[in-house]
């Protein structure tokens, strides 16, 4: 069973709250010695694929310029960058997915509530959903059932 370490838990929602991402891959960073794919204290990651519709490319055209240029402007040590293996050697087409990374001791729970305060204010979502209904429908998955 994968887990989502508890410290990047706020941030992989805040993403997956967007229609169009999936988030795929996390780590929240972890003392030495570091196990397989453990990234070092102070650092983290998310790793998220993009669906091929208006809503995913809205949402990663949102979150290039919230990360890459809005939150860097303030000296912060985050950026967002697409990864792929080997298209040839895998499925082409089918492979591309984004990581978002921070260092030197970022917060990802602060840049969770950012993204969440700038989206509610400047994020323009294709018609028909709303981040509101995204968030609940998420919120209802993780919910322990009622007995």
């Amino acid at each position: 069973m994968n887990t989502i370490d508890p410290i990047i838990q706020r941030l992989v929602d805040t993403l997956n709250a967007f229609d169009g991402i999936e988030t795929h891959g996390s780590c929240g960073g972890h003392p030495e010695p570091l196990q397989g794919g453990q990234w070092p204290a102070g650092s983290w990651y998310v790793k998220f694929r993009v669906d091929k519709s208006e809503h995913g490319w809205r949402a990663l055209e949102f979150l290039a310029w919230l990360i890459n240029n809005a939150y860097q402007r303030d000296e912060h040590h985050v950026t967002l960058y697409p990864v792929a293996p080997p298209p040839y050697v895998n499925t082409p087409g089918q492979v591309l997915s984004f990581a978002l990374e921070g260092y030197e001791g970022e917060d990802p729970n602060a840049l969770a509530d950012w993204m969440d305060e700038v989206r509610r204010g400047a994020y323009i979502p294709p018609l028909g959903r709303t981040y509101a209904d995204r968030r609940e429908r998420l919120r209802l998955q993780r919910a322990p059932p009622v007995r």
